[in-house]
């Protein structure tokens, strides 16, 4: 009953919605530029509102007696004020929310959603806060922001994403390099499920992160992306000893000179532990384009010796809608193909075996996914994602689907 009305009141709202069907272009922001002639008066009448709002339904039902199904519908997202340059300065607010709709939210712990805080109570807070300044190719930005590197993101993936309280330089003066250096004390949560911050100590030390990104376009059809993340401290505030010392990834990606939209791409990542075996990742992924419509890729990650750890992230190409566990030392092997029958729409369909090994029981799992995108209009479009996530008998967790409808609406 509840997953009628909630295609109902979707299938409505994309009939409101109407209008042609265009892809949505990202938004790209332009530097700021150095010198301002205007006054700090016309900074914020030159200043731009936005709305990235979602209605987000999910449904996780799992395969054992005495584990409830997880569910929740939600309704909110980010409603942002940016203002314009003055003399190089702009500062940006944004609201962050997720609200509860209909009192749809069974499983009282939030276990298995996250579009809700764990008690079932909405989320509300000052999302973004961060004053910026940009000078020729260099730009500082402090305060409450997104973050868009290989180990630590913004997450996007259910309602809200994660945000981080950083301070960070970026400096593009080597031709098609981009540097990024920055500190990290605390953030949101997995997609700010937190409704607030929290400076995490426990994993990463008293003192925060550290953290060096680069990213490389100078030869020709390569791009190369590495980051080193280091806890500035190997205790918490209580003086306890922090497991991971540090976070290392490095990939490559090549656009082969034949066939059509064909590329290589490679990872390499691992960690540091403060008492026990360090961790390795490697990786690799192969993919083209068929018939101007078809996308295929096959995939290979390897986890070798202890857990892999990112800060907040999904870099492996084998993580998918519902993924990992402990992202313990495993094999995967897998395949994608996506289809675009016609303009605005894809389908995207994957297929990935997880094998543990010896002496670990979590990672070792089938995985079957479903990823359907349908652009609506310029400013809104919908998706509908679906998994089946198979665990082998010697795994100690459970059979799970998953399955979300989102409707987006920009502005």
């Amino acid at each position: 009953m509840k997953k009628s009305l909630l295609l109902s009141v979707v299938a409505s709202t994309m009939i409101m919605a109407g209008g042609s069907i265009a892809p949505v272009e990202p938004v790209v922001e332009a530097s700021a530029p150095a010198v301002s002639t205007g006054t700090f008066g016309d900074a914020l009448k030159n200043g731009k509102f936005t709305a990235n709002t979602r209605l987000f339904y999910m449904n996780r039902s799992f395969d054992v007696d005495g584990v409830p199904d997880a569910e929740a519908l939600t309704a909110g997202g980010i409603m942002k004020y940016e203002s314009g340059n003055f003399y190089g300065f702009k500062f940006g607010l944004a609201y962050y929310g997720s609200h509860s709709v209909a009192n749809i939210f069974d499983r009282e712990d939030g276990v298995g959603t996250s579009l809700l805080q764990s008690n079932g109570d909405d989320i509300a807070f000052l999302g973004e806060a961060y004053l910026q300044y940009n000078i020729a190719n260099t730009m500082f930005k402090v305060g409450r922001q997104r973050l868009s590197t290989p180990l630590m993101q913004d997450h996007d993936l259910r309602l809200l994403p994660s945000v981080y309280e950083a301070a960070i330089i970026q400096n593009k003066d080597i031709p098609d390099t981009m540097v990024e250096v920055g500190y990290v004390k605390r953030y949101s949560g997995f997609v700010s499920k937190l409704s607030g911050f929290d400076d995490i100590d426990n994993k990463w030390g008293e003192d925060g992160l550290a953290y060096v990104y680069l990213k490389n376009n100078s030869i020709d059809n390569l791009t190369i992306r590495a980051q080193y993340i280091s806890a500035l401290s190997d205790t918490d505030t209580l003086g306890n000893t922090i497991a991971v010392e540090d976070y290392k990834y490095f990939d490559i990606k090549y656009n082969l000179p034949f066939g059509d939209k064909t590329y290589i791409k490679a990872q390499y990542g691992g960690n540091s532990y403060t008492s026990a075996d360090d961790s390795t990742l490697i990786g690799a992924k192969i993919g083209t384009t068929l018939f101007d419509m078809v996308d295929v890729a096959v995939l290979y990650d390897q986890i070798s010796d202890n857990s892999f750890k990112a800060v907040e992230s999904g870099p492996m190409y084998s993580d998918w809608q519902q993924g990992y566990s402990n992202y313990e030392a495993s094999t995967a092997v897998g395949g994608q193909i996506v289809i675009r029958p016609m303009a605005g729409l894809s389908l995207k369909f994957g297929y990935v075996d997880v094998s543990a090994d010896e002496g670990n029981v979590r990672d070792d799992f089938t995985e079957f996914n479903f990823d359907g995108k349908y652009t609506i209009n310029d400013y809104s479009k919908i998706r509908v994602r679906y998994s089946v996530k198979d665990q082998s008998d010697q795994s100690d967790r459970e059979d799970r689907d998953d399955f979300r409808i989102i409707y987006y609406m920009n502005f």
